[in-house]
């Protein structure tokens, strides 16, 4: 679509456009006259949820999705119905009791059944219960059902409220900002403070009845998990062991240690052994000091013995202290005989030989003592060693069970650790401080918010002005009709001989038009002698007809309804005007308009011979004569059939040559293309092919074919006329 077209549709339907938009703007203000001054009052509350200024138990870091999530929380909490319900209660409350009340009824509205119907006393009572016990009222209930319509005569039902208060996050800050528009400046103000108030209400008893069934959930939990890890640690020490693999591994750790203490101790014993034997043998190579240490020697071994015992003693009590120390005493009495006797003379005199004799039997006795010590010791710990391989077998039967026992032992505590470290936390987030506050209360505003009329008013008007243009380039873009001449050379591949203009023929005359009886109203120019644009129009076609060179042509078109018949009429007319002599011809066998507009008789199929003179008699008496000028015509009757099979070959179709020595222009009219074949067959009958095509249609598909037969008339087609163009297209055009 052309840009600069468009500006000039625009231009010409102007007043349209305008019209509508101050219409709209007439209708806007009509609507808008009588607009209540609204008042607005705000309050601002703080959340804490994106600063981080309390106490933290916890470590956890900020999390801004969190933190978003409870915004988003918080604004549905203040706009939901619970809170707004109890809002409306606190305000209808307020009405009802107050002197002077932010509403009053109507007088009609206290006339009617309804608000008579209610008892308002009892409502008052319903609506402070309500209120106290955060409940809403439902419409299952009849009375509730009652007080909800009640709410809508004051304007406090859940719907007026929500449409006028506005809850909403101020951006990149910590702030939620409530507002609240009314009639009445007290009202904004205490709707503003009093729905932060109830919503405090509502939210801090939603989170404490949360509180305390996530806690008792989570110690019911707790206990649970506590009891069961009880449960299996008694069944452990039911038992007698904590872990069948350590007490394994400490098992055999005590056997190797066992068995290879018992190894040293038959090493030593061997030792000891071989010693004594040695000391046995020396003592039997000194018979003569056997004598003199016979009773030393028998009070020493006493008192070794005695001294044995008590180290025996010692040993199998398992170390008592008491014992031990018996033990060093007759040990110290023992030493003491050792000393007392080691000198004692021997029996020739001298005392040579006396003292080696008595060390022998000193260590003669003390190794019988370590080597009776140690055998029993070696025993001990060779039943003890027995003993815990038996434990060993004994403990293996039970090991899978134990085994079992402990994984659950494990998983058990895991479960309770988990419990309890929820508690801790549900007691953490139950012991926070509630964050919400308000820092700035609403006020009664001073000044009405500003007026919407004028910004309403010149909406809808500048609204209705674009609809209106839009309409227009909708409708503009969508008509594919061939309105203006620049339009018909870029959808038809014609050459255009002239457009001739739209006319309404209704109370007006072709003849008339032509003969300047009648002044064209579409166009006006300066020289009122030169006013009719349609006569101007046939006259250039006359003027294309005249400097074609040819006499007789065929006007046809690709529909019907393009305007042949007045225009071959105008054309005949104008030609008539130039002193020439024109024959027309209606060969529209299909609608013969032609014949019966121009007064013809239905002859055409009279007019048969073969002798070419008396044809132009034969039209002579024929032909009718309009209004004595030089215009003659020649009607056909209306039927069903083609030229070819109504008119022979000595028809005036075949002798149209020679009628041309009589009449200067022959032109005939032929049925459309698109639908019949007729002016196919008289194309070969003529010099000239004329095509009519009226603007108020578009090119289809079914033209292309009409189209291709102009283009295939080597040399007969003339142009092409546009018809039923207007005026005002063209000087948009």
């Amino acid at each position: 679509m052309d840009v600069l077209y468009f500006f000039r549709v625009l231009l010409k339907r102007k007043w349209l456009i305008i019209g509508s938009a101050l219409l709209a703007s007439i209708v806007a203000y009509f609507f808008t006259r009588n607009e209540v001054k609204m008042y607005k009052s705000t309050t601002r509350i703080s959340t804490g949820f994106s600063v981080m200024d309390e106490i933290k138990i916890s470590n956890d870091n900020f999390n801004v999705f969190e933190a978003e999530t409870k915004f988003n929380n918080a604004l549905v909490t203040f706009t939901s119905p619970s809170v707004l319900s109890l809002l409306s209660y606190k305000l209808i409350l307020h009405d009802l009791q107050d002197p002077k009340p932010f509403r009053t009824v109507k007088d009609a509205q206290k006339n009617s059944p309804f608000y008579k119907s209610v008892d308002q006393k009892r409502a008052i009572a319903m609506f402070e219960k309500k209120l106290l016990t955060m409940s809403t009222l439902t419409s299952f209930n009849p009375d509730e059902k009652q007080l909800l319509e009640f709410l809508k005569y004051y304007g406090y039902d859940y719907k007026s409220l929500s449409n006028d208060i506005s809850v909403y996050r101020l951006q990149r800050t910590d702030y939620i900002q409530i507002e609240y528009k009314s009639e009445n400046p007290l009202l904004s103000a205490f709707v503003a403070n009093s729905l932060y108030d109830e919503f405090q209400r509502y939210y801090q008893s939603m989170r404490t009845q949360k509180s305390t069934e996530s806690l008792d959930t989570l110690q019911s939990l707790m206990e649970k998990k506590k009891h069961e890890l009880d449960s299996i640690n008694t069944s452990l020490r039911a038992l007698g062991v904590l872990d069948p693999t350590v007490e394994s591994t400490s098992k055999f750790e005590q056997i190797t240690q066992l068995e290879s203490t018992l190894s040293d101790q038959r090493a030593k014993l061997t030792t000891q052994q071989y010693t004594l034997d040695k000391i046995k043998q020396k003592l039997q190579n000194q018979p003569a000091a056997k004598a003199v240490v016979n009773v030393n020697n028998d009070e020493m071994l006493l008192a070794r013995r005695a001294m044995n015992d008590a180290y025996s003693e010692y040993l199998q009590s398992d170390k008592d202290p008491a014992l031990y120390a018996k033990y060093q005493r007759l040990q110290n009495a023992y030493q003491t005989k050792v000393a007392q006797y080691g000198s004692t003379q021997r029996s020739d005199g001298t005392t040579e030989g006396v003292g080696n004799i008595a060390d022998l039997q000193e260590k003669k006795g003390d190794l019988e003592v370590d080597i009776a010590a140690g055998k029993q010791n070696a025993d001990a710990l060779q039943n003890k060693i027995a003993a815990l391989r038996s434990n060993i077998s004994a403990d293996a039967s039970k090991n899978v069970e134990v085994a079992a026992l402990l994984k659950e032992a494990d998983l058990a505590n895991k479960e309770y650790l988990q419990a309890k470290e929820k508690l801790n936390s549900a007691n953490d987030v139950t012991a926070a401080v509630n964050n919400f506050r308000q820092v700035l209360s609403a006020q009664p505003a001073i000044e009405a918010e500003p007026s919407k009329k004028l910004m309403i008013v010149g909406l809808a008007g500048v609204c209705t002005l674009v609809l209106c243009i839009l309409i227009i380039a909708v409708l503009t873009y969508l008509d594919f009709s061939i309105k203006t001449p620049e339009i018909f050379s870029k959808s038809v591949n014609l050459k255009l001989i002239t457009m001739v203009n739209h006319l309404n023929l209704k109370h007006h005359k072709v003849a008339d038009l032509v003969n300047a009886a009648t002044v064209d109203s579409d166009y006006q120019p300066t020289d009122v002698r030169r006013s009719n644009v349609f006569r101007e129009s046939i006259r250039k076609l006359r003027f294309e007809v005249e400097t074609s060179g040819k006499k007789i042509f065929l006007f046809t078109s690709a529909r019907k309804g393009e305007g042949k018949t007045t225009l071959i009429q105008a054309l005949a007319y104008s030609l008539s005007h130039s002193k020439k002599k024109v024959l027309v011809i209606d060969t529209n066998f299909c609608n013969n308009d032609l014949t019966v507009q121009m007064n013809a008789e239905p002859v055409l199929d009279r007019l048969q011979t073969t002798n070419e003179a008396e044809i132009i008699e034969q039209v002579k008496g024929l032909a009718y004569s309009y209004a004595d000028s030089n215009v003659f015509t020649i009607g056909c009757e209306s039927g069903d059939y083609t030229p070819s099979e109504f008119l022979p070959d000595t028809s005036i179709l075949y002798n149209l040559r020679k009628l041309t020595e009589v009449y200067d222009y022959i032109l005939l009219e032929g049925p459309p293309l698109n639908d019949f074949s007729d002016s196919k067959e008289l194309a070969r009958h003529v010099d000239g092919v004329i095509a009519i095509f009226g603007a108020d249609h578009s090119i289809k598909q079914i033209d292309t074919d009409s189209i291709h037969f102009f283009h295939s008339m080597n040399g007969k087609f003339c142009g092409a006329v546009l018809n039923k163009v207007m005026m005002d297209n063209v000087k948009l055009s």
